[in-house]
């Protein structure tokens, strides 16, 4: 079974450094795959941000700045840390950060594999508990879209599958519900009461008069005051104080579905 590839980064200001640690990387540990280098710390931190790695090689010194400056400048640490330098007075900061290891230049090879070694457990450990979180999840999600609301009208009460609401309109203590299909209808109770009963669904107030459901809107559009375009290409208001939220439930909404 092929196993999966962990990518790595290597940051070292000396060139002799980075070519050095990526040779006993292809020659003993195939399964790391450095996919860049970087020599100083600005080049270091738009890499991490734009190539999001599972490890990194450290050195301490990166020209007039440490690695701790890098480290610090994050807002989070997603990877693991194995720290390669000539400089052994920094291990116990080093550690601070939660480092697999700390080796120190020239490189020992037995040392370099037992330090992958930990850093592959560690990293193939995280994948597996995400796995099983978003396996989870996705279960959750799916009973989610087998219940039905029970809806009051004038006559008695529609039984409908939650997943089939597109969106709610409030109409003063009425709520107008419109459906997936295009039908439409008319229940007695207020929208803020539909808004409680529908909260762990995926629906977002939009407005004042709008409750909507995230999985149908199509995209949210800033100009013109802001509005969300929705499946069926009806638009419908976004207020100014509602937007920001909004935006942050739909990017959530759509990663996890």
């Amino acid at each position: 079974m092929n196993e999966k590839k962990i990518i790595a980064l290597i940051i070292d200001d000396e060139a002799n450094g980075r070519e050095n640690l990526g040779m006993l990387l292809r020659a003993y540990h195939p399964r790391i795959e450095v996919i860049d280098t970087a020599a100083n710390l600005l080049t270091a931190e738009r890499l991490i941000l734009e190539k999001e790695p599972q490890l990194i090689f450290l050195d301490i010194h990166l020209g007039p700045e440490t690695a701790f400056t890098l480290l610090n400048r994050l807002k989070s640490i997603t990877f693991e840390i194995i720290f390669v330098t000539a400089h052994e007075d920094y291990a116990l900061r080093a550690f601070e950060f939660m480092a697999i290891d700390y080796l120190l230049k020239p490189i020992d090879i037995k040392k370099l594999e037992k330090a992958v070694i930990s850093a592959i457990a560690r990293i193939d450990n995280k994948t597996m508990h995400l796995s099983m979180e978003e396996m989870m999840l996705h279960v959750r999600q799916f009973n989610r879209h087998q219940h039905k609301i029970a809806l009051s009208t004038q006559t008695g009460y529609e039984m409908v599958y939650i997943r089939d609401i597109m969106y709610c309109q409030s109409e003063g203590s009425y709520t107008r519900f419109l459906f997936t299909d295009g039908e439409e209808l008319l229940v007695s109770k207020n929208l803020k009461y539909y808004e409680n009963l529908l909260s762990e669904y995926a629906f977002s107030r939009s407005h004042n008069t709008t409750l909507v459901n995230l999985l149908y809107v199509k995209r949210l559009e800033r100009s013109a005051g802001g509005y969300l375009v929705m499946e069926n290409n009806k638009t419908l208001p976004v207020s100014k104080s509602k937007r920001q939220e909004l935006e942050a439930q739909i990017k959530e909404n759509r990663r996890l579905v």
